[in-house]
């Protein structure tokens, strides 16, 4: 398994930084951030492979970050999170490219797929 460059992008705080510390104990480089703005920073300075990046978060969206990234790095895989099931949200995530949308709470190990292109 290749280890991958990630971003996790979660207005609250403590699911980000559990959800990087599981993608590091599965030999990631896992980084976390808090929202879109300072999302769009980190890929302006560093490329990642994978972005996980919440839906719903005040200030930028998780629409706009998706928007945002893909002008600045377009190969960016942006898989999008959310803890709503139905939501013009999504559909508006699948039009602007997102290569996936996973539900909250997830599975470790379909996550782990869809890093390794396995799903």
């Amino acid at each position: 398994m290749k280890s991958a460059n990630i971003l996790v992008v979660d207005d609250n705080k403590d699911f980000a930084d559990i959800f990087c510390d599981i993608l590091k104990a599965n030999k990631h480089n896992a980084q976390s951030c808090y929202g879109g703005e300072q999302a769009v920073k980190k890929v302006q300075q560093s490329p990642f492979d994978v972005m996980f990046v919440d839906i719903r978060m005040p200030g930028m969206d998780g629409i706009e970050t998706l928007k945002q990234v893909k002008k600045i790095k377009p190969d960016t895989r942006v898989i999008m999170m959310t803890g709503y099931s139905v939501d013009e949200m999504v559909h508006k995530a699948i039009e602007e490219d997102a290569s996936d949308i996973i539900y909250k709470p997830f599975e470790i190990d379909k996550v782990l797929g869809l890093i390794n292109g396995t799903v």
